[in-house]
């Protein structure tokens, strides 16, 4: 089924002339997946009231009040946090991104709007990007992005 899905969505990913939409969307699909069986959505403190990253709008204030800890949860094998999805236009509760089906039309909004719309231009800052929010914010996890230019390597044999 993934295999479908990403032949479906990487057309519509703005990538770079260098860089294969469809190995992308598997980078990011395997190396989100947690433990090879990510169904339980993840919780973000980071992203819940008191947290560094809580954005305190009155939007996100009312997404919280209405579904509590599940608005600050990432969901899918993508992990898609909620509160980004439903920025990107998602309108379903938080737990209808847990299909992969479903979030993977806001992973590839994101990808394109806040990773590339912001100037990446390498698979490496794809991956420093969708790991930690900003490719240019100073912080650069390096065992993720390894971990992500292998899945986007190996992708070919796969895909």
């Amino acid at each position: 089924m993934i295999k479908n899905l990403i032949a479906r969505w990487a057309p519509k990913l703005n990538v770079p002339s260098d860089i294969d939409a469809p190995s992308l969307l598997w980078a990011v699909y395997f190396s989100e997946k947690y433990n090879k069986k990510n169904r339980v959505p993840r919780f973000e403190p980071a992203y819940a009231p008191g947290g560094y990253y809580y954005d305190h709008s009155s939007e996100v204030r009312r997404e919280y009040e209405m579904w509590e800890e599940s608005a600050c949860c990432s969901y899918s094998n993508f992990q898609i946090l909620y509160i980004v999805a439903r920025e990107l236009g998602y309108q379903g509760p938080p737990l209808g991104l847990d299909r992969d089906s479903v979030a993977i039309e806001f992973v590839v909004k994101y990808i394109n709007q806040r990773i590339f719309g912001r100037g990446a231009k390498t698979v490496e800052q794809v991956a420093d990007g969708y790991n930690s929010g900003s490719f240019k914010d100073g912080y650069q996890p390096v065992k993720y992005i390894q971990k992500f230019l292998k899945h986007y390597q190996d992708a070919y044999e796969k895909l």
